[in-house]
């Protein structure tokens, strides 16, 4: 089999992607493999991407002019038919090939690439920043006070972890159970920073809404550590005591030196606000609610379900995108802030690996990004693409670790 580039104005559908196509943030819009529909060609031309290489049958065929090239395509059969021909890949000639009538060949699937996903370099940097963090909980719980040099030092550490937006790749392909409580801080921080990118903030504004992030549960630092390590579910007394990190955080910012930061201040003290009214701790309604509140409220809700815990399970990121759409349509979150998180979330995650609810395992190849709401197309490891929005007796469980991904 081989490639050819071909521009975009002659793709076909079923053609067959021989490269990754990525975006301009180098993420991947559409994966090697994938089966081209009219709906990607379309959000190939809406990017201004010109060109693709595709997969042909072989260097004769590669070699031949274009249109004799272009009209050879790979496409995935109807499942209509015996079970032997369900999912195989086939390779069709147009209807208009003097050959036509020749049997039709089988070709060989071609099964997603098991790289490795982790980037050890990110990996480091985490780390001397997730030390960074402990150190300033550490010390504030001691001192009950808040070092504000420290925590402006500390948001410039972060900057270089919020760079791409494949930091959600990597953020959640570690290993987190442990000390989940920072890690969540760090996941917010750094999800917060990506949210500065999505929404072009400028340089100064991305810095504080990453430190607002880290700063959330502050608060907790108030608090028993015996009572923070409580697991599973609190009774309504712990409730109440746990929901009092929020006043705690703003009073230990009221007595710093960023008590002047009305955007900080108002977001460790607002973020679990909704615009419904329904939030805590004073019930205020949208206009009332500073906008790193609102921003916050989106990524502290998304990694708080996202993330394992040591009593809890991860839940897949598109489950929770649909409890944010949700929350959304209800008036409870943000919809533009809402709506801009889960389209730039979700793309990121095409190429990532996920444990699907029939205990097998594939690789994303395509996120449809006009709908907040829109499923995976997912690549199994037997080469069978599955559009989760047409099939809805399989769903992704979860993203996987890199080390996950090789055992497979």
């Amino acid at each position: 089999m081989m490639l050819k580039k071909c521009s975009v104005a002659r793709l076909k559908e079923g053609m067959v992607l021989g490269q990754d196509v990525y975006k301009d943030d180098m993420t991947v819009l559409l994966g090697e493999g994938t089966v081209l529909t009219p709906q990607m060609i379309e959000a190939l031309v809406d990017r201004n991407i010109f060109s693709v290489h595709i997969k042909v049958e072989d260097e004769t065929k590669a070699g031949a002019e274009e249109e004799e090239a272009l009209s050879l395509v790979w496409k995935i059969p109807s499942r209509q038919g015996t079970p032997e021909a369900a999912g195989k890949v086939v390779l069709e000639k147009s209807p208009d090939d003097e050959r036509a009538q020749e049997p039709v060949a089988e070709a060989p699937k071609a099964v997603p690439k098991k790289e490795r996903l982790q980037d050890y370099t990110y990996v480091r940097q985490y780390d001397e920043v997730f030390a960074s963090l402990k150190e300033l909980y550490a010390d504030t719980r001691a001192t009950s006070r808040l070092d504000a040099q420290v925590v402006q030092s500390l948001a410039r550490k972060f900057l270089p972890l919020c760079e791409s937006v494949k930091a959600v790749v990597q953020i959640y392909n570690m290993d987190t159970e442990d000390d989940h409580r920072f890690h969540h801080s760090m996941h917010v921080a750094i999800l917060a920073g990506l949210m500065g990118q999505f929404l072009k903030l400028r340089a100064t504004e991305k810095e504080r809404l990453i430190m607002a992030g880290f700063l959330l549960d502050i608060g907790t630092t108030r608090i028993a550590e015996e009572f923070l390590e409580i697991q599973g579910y609190y009774s309504s007394a712990d409730r109440r005591l746990m929901q009092k990190h929020t006043t705690l955080g703003q009073e230990l910012l009221a007595h710093s030196a960023l008590a002047a930061d009305e955007q900080v201040v108002g977001a460790v003290l607002q973020h679990h606000e909704r615009n419904d009214g329904s939030g805590y701790p004073s019930g205020l309604k949208k206009e009332q609610i500073c906008g790193f509140a609102r921003i916050l409220a989106i990524v502290d809700i998304y990694d708080a379900m996202a993330s394992n815990r040591t009593y809890k399970r991860k839940r897949s990121p598109f489950d929770v995108f649909k409890i944010l759409a949700d929350d959304i349509l209800h008036g409870r979150l943000d919809t533009e802030y809402g709506v801009c998180f889960i389209r730039h979330i979700g793309q990121a995650l095409n190429g990532c690996w996920v444990r699907l609810s029939d205990g097998g395992v594939g690789k994303i190849v395509y996120i449809d990004e006009s709908r907040i709401d829109g499923l995976p197309v997912v690549q199994t490891m037997s080469g069978e693409f599955l559009d989760l929005n047409k099939n809805s007796r399989i769903k992704v469980v979860s993203l996987i670790t890199s080390d996950e991904v090789q055992e497979a």
